[in-house]
């Protein structure tokens, strides 16, 4: 987190960007070359707004220019290094803009990637991916990183990070926040609202699985099983992707228990806001269903 927030919002501006931006964009590239995961436009520019003061009334696009310069920074330091920046991806394609093709033209020896409309052509894709798994092969990032900030890599704490006091497991966090609570129960007590055609026979809270969570509520029917984590109006983004990533172990675990009746285990994340773009996107990708219902929260 940067400890000198400005008065005002930072412009988008090459300056700004350079200044404020570069450290936090690679660290978060890094982070998720380590975990083998992707950052969209998007949620990189919902993080500068929210944690280094930028304004968010820009094209996340934009932000082709602070990542295109990170790599030139890493280049500098390590010539061999893979290309950090295609882990910057666009909401609809998951892949990079056209702002990868000079690097990815250099790297593979192929000056069509170069080319203005090189993106919407089908060989992006297999260049993008080959430069992004060869990003995840790459096992010396920490060192990268210390050479060009002159300090450790540090991790995020992506629960740090979020809004929302969730009390998402035993021995973690601070509580739960009243909203979450609200929204929790009223989910437990409205199974005929969220899931109108399913035949649920107990709807139950804070269901502990045997990895030691809790899922916040789970609806259980003679047909299937669903496990709704809920993220109430307190939430920002980060919360949410975080709510899909849970949506997704809660339903691993609950077929992994489900030995004997082997029936079907769904997911579902309900919020009190639409999410945003990238993230209903990422949504779709994980198959995980979303509904908004918004709870009043009792004096």
């Amino acid at each position: 987190m940067n400890t000198l927030m400005p008065r005002g919002p930072l412009a988008p501006t090459n300056e700004n960007f350079a200044r404020h931006a570069i450290e936090p964009m690679t660290r978060w590239l890094i982070q998720a070359a380590l975990n083998q995961t992707k950052v969209t436009y998007g949620m990189v520019q919902r993080r500068l707004g929210a944690e280094y003061g930028f304004s968010t009334g820009y094209r996340a696009t934009r932000l082709g220019w602070p990542a295109g310069k990170l790599m030139e920074d890493i280049l500098g330091v390590r010539a061999d290094a893979p290309l950090l920046n295609v882990l910057l991806v666009r909401q609809d394609t998951d892949l990079p803009g056209a702002g990868a093709g000079p690097f990815l033209a250099h790297r593979f020896r192929q000056p069509k990637l170069q080319k203005k409309e090189a993106w919407k052509k089908p060989h992006w894709r297999e260049y993008c991916e080959t430069a992004a798994r060869e990003v995840y092969a790459f096992a010396d990032w920490g060192t990268v990183y210390s050479k060009l900030f002159g300090r450790d890599l540090v991790e995020d704490d992506a629960d740090a990070l979020g809004a929302e006091q969730d009390g998402l497991v035993f021995g973690r966090g601070g509580g739960e926040g009243a909203r979450h609570k609200a929204l929790r129960l009223w989910v437990q007590a409205n199974p005929h609202i969220v899931f109108p055609r399913l035949d649920v026979r107990r709807a139950g809270t804070e269901v502990v699985l045997k990895s030691g969570d809790r899922v916040d509520v789970v609806y259980f029917a003679p047909d299937r099983t669903v496990a709704i984590e809920v993220k109430s109006r307190d939430s920002n983004p980060l919360d949410l992707e975080r709510g899909l990533y849970q949506c997704l172990k809660y339903r691993t675990i609950l077929e992994a228990q489900d030995i004997c009746r082997n029936h079907p285990v769904a997911a579902c994340l309900v919020t009190e806001m639409p999410l945003p773009g990238d993230l209903d996107i990422l949504r779709k990708r994980l198959g995980v269903s979303h509904q908004i219902h918004r709870v009043r929260l009792r004096t």
